[in-house]
C-alpha cells in the first residue's frame, strides 16, 4: 500500500504517518520506512497494523517513549517464547527442541488459549444474561405500563361519573333552593295577608 492509501485508511495526515514511521522504523518493514531517495514507500499489511496500535496508543495518550516501550515489552515476549521453542547450537544450525519440551510448550500455550477462550465465553455469557434481564425488564416495564393506562382510563371514568353527580347534586340543591325559595315567598304572603 502507498503512504496516501493508509493515511486514508488510519485516518490520520501523510505528514504524521511519515513521523510515526521514522519515530518507530525499527518496527516497521523496510520498504514502509523508505529509502530517503524520492522511491515510494511501500507499506505491508503487518506495517499498517503497527501503524494503527500506534495510534490506539497516541489515543489512549501514550506518548513515543511509552510507545517505544510498549514495542520492546512485546518484542522481548516474542523473544522469549521464540528462545522458548528452539534451540541454537555451537554450531548455528537451529534445532527443535526436544519433544518433551515442545510438548511442555505446546500444552501451556494451549492453557493459555483455552483460558482465554473461557474468559470469551464467560464474557458471552455474562452479556447474555445482563441482555435477558434487560428483555424481562422491558417485558415487565411494557406490563406495567398497560396496568397503568388501564388504571387511568379507569380512574378518568370515575371522575367522569364524580363530575356528573356532582353537576345531578349541584342541579337537585339549585331545584330544593329553588322550591324553600318559593314555600318561604308563599309563608311571607300568607302572613302578610292576615
Amino acid at each position: 500500500m502507498r503512504i496516501g492509501q493508509v493515511a486514508a485508511e488510519l485516518d490520520i495526515s501523510p505528514s504524521t504517518l511519515r513521523r510515526w514511521t521514522e519515530r518507530f522504523s525499527d518496527y516497521l518493514s523496510p520498504g514502509a520506512v523508505g529509502n530517503g531517495r524520492g522511491t515510494p514507500r511501500d507499506f505491508t499489511e503487518t506495517d499498517v497494523l503497527v501503524l494503527g496500535s500506534i495510534q490506539s496508543m497516541r489515543e489512549r495518550g501514550l506518548d513515543d517513549e511509552a510507545i517505544q516501550a510498549a514495542f520492546e515489552a512485546e518484542r522481548a515476549q516474542e523473544e522469549s517464547t521464540h528462545r522458548d521453542l528452539i534451540r541454537i547450537e555451537q554450531g548455528g544450525t537451529m534445532e527443535l527442541l526436544p519433544p518433551a519440551a515442545a510438548a511442555a510448550a505446546l500444552a501451556q500455550a494451549l492453557r493459555q488459549l483455552s483460558e482465554t477462550q473461557q474468559a470469551l465465553l464467560n464474557s458471552q455469557q455474562a452479556h447474555r444474561d445482563l441482555l435477558g434481564v434487560v428483555v424481562q425488564d422491558n417485558f415487565n416495564l411494557k406490563e406495567e405500563n398497560a396496568r397503568l393506562r388501564k388504571r387511568l382510563r379507569q380512574l378518568e371514568e370515575e371522575v367522569g361519573h364524580l363530575k356528573e353527580s356532582d353537576w345531578n347534586h349541584r342541579l337537585s340543591l339549585e331545584e330544593r333552593l329553588t322550591e324553600l325559595e318559593r314555600k318561604k315567598k308563599r309563608w311571607w304572603d300568607r302572613l302578610l295577608d292576615r
